[in-house]
């Protein structure tokens, strides 16, 4: 076995026992998520999908909590689940039957052995791409899985706007080196320590802030064996090798940033100058000008 597939194997065993230790997302985000679903249902009518009868896909959907909010608002609509953590799947069912949801099921699935071809009408993979061994690859197993005239809609963290996230995981690796890996119960009282006492620290990042009581939260955000955070022009770049239309871009709160450079200046030479600039490398601009904390990309596989 090459040395690229030994690295894949242990980055997605890690990220398995993470959240077998610490499934995500926590309770506390229960019913939180129906701005996005309301945003995606205000999107359907706009381009005149019906979803009723459809497919839906949430990968990787995690405790399913998301998933739970897009079953409640489209029950003529199928969701299937797909999650690399058996406790998260084991998790997110077992919500499902508690709120009654007969329209979603969840079942184990590693999106870098993901086979399936054309069969979503939609798929969502929110906050899973920067978890990835091979992020490219991911969005390519994503597209292949969806039926021409399908949208899907990815999250990732952004580079530019991230930096602060990057700091604070920084500070916690230098006073947890040496630690294990997987040694939560030691790292996770590092991480109260300094953020309780760090005149600095932002919590505002997540929907609602990160609750640094709940130990599954303060892992996902602050001790995560494997994240990175992707510059614009890369995801996008990633996107189009598939042929997709890329047809919106969101901040995590669902407020749209237009991949037009005139919304970003007031500088008409300064505008003309970016548009001279290949598409890619004019995204790259408007990356470099907002900088995103979070970048969402919602995109249609050509029919």
């Amino acid at each position: 076995m090459d040395k690229k597939a030994i690295k894949r194997e242990e980055v997605v065993h890690n990220v398995r026992e993470m959240y077998h230790r610490h499934p995500f997302p926590t309770l506390q985000r229960k019913h939180s998520y129906h701005r996005h679903v309301a945003y995606m249902q205000r999107f359907f009518a706009e381009v005149g999908m019906d979803p009723r009868g459809k497919l839906f896909g949430d990968i990787a959907c995690g405790t399913g909590l998301m998933l739970l909010d897009y079953a409640e608002t489209f029950p003529e609509t199928q969701f299937i689940g797909y999650d690399i953590s058996p406790a998260s799947v084991e998790r997110a069912n077992r919500t499902l039957r508690e709120e009654g949801i007969t329209n979603a099921q969840c079942y184990i699935q590693d999106i870098m052995e993901m086979e399936d071809r054309e069969r979503f009408d939609y798929i969502l993979s929110w906050g899973t791409i920067h978890h990835l061994p091979d992020p490219q690859e991911g969005i390519r197993r994503l597209c292949r899985a969806l039926k021409p005239g399908g949208f899907i809609r990815i999250g990732v963290y952004g580079y530019y706007g991230n930096w602060e996230r990057r700091i604070q995981q920084e500070i916690i690796q230098t006073l947890t080196r040496g630690y294990d890996l997987f040694d939560f119960e030691k790292k996770i009282p590092v991480v109260r320590e300094w953020a309780q006492g760090d005149r600095n620290f932002k919590n505002y990042y997540t929907a609602p802030p990160v609750d640094l009581n709940d130990d599954d939260w303060v892992v996902d955000e602050f001790l995560h064996v494997w994240e990175n955070h992707f510059r614009l022009k890369d995801v996008l770049s990633w996107l189009l090798k598939q042929g997709m239309k890329v047809l919106k871009m969101t901040d995590y709160y669902d407020q749209e940033i237009l991949l037009d450079i005139s919304a970003h200046s007031a500088s008409q030479r300064f505008i003309e100058r970016v548009r001279s600039l290949p598409f890619l490398e004019q995204c790259h601009i408007i990356d470099l000008i907002v900088r995103p904390y979070w970048i969402s990309l919602i995109a249609q596989k050509p029919p």
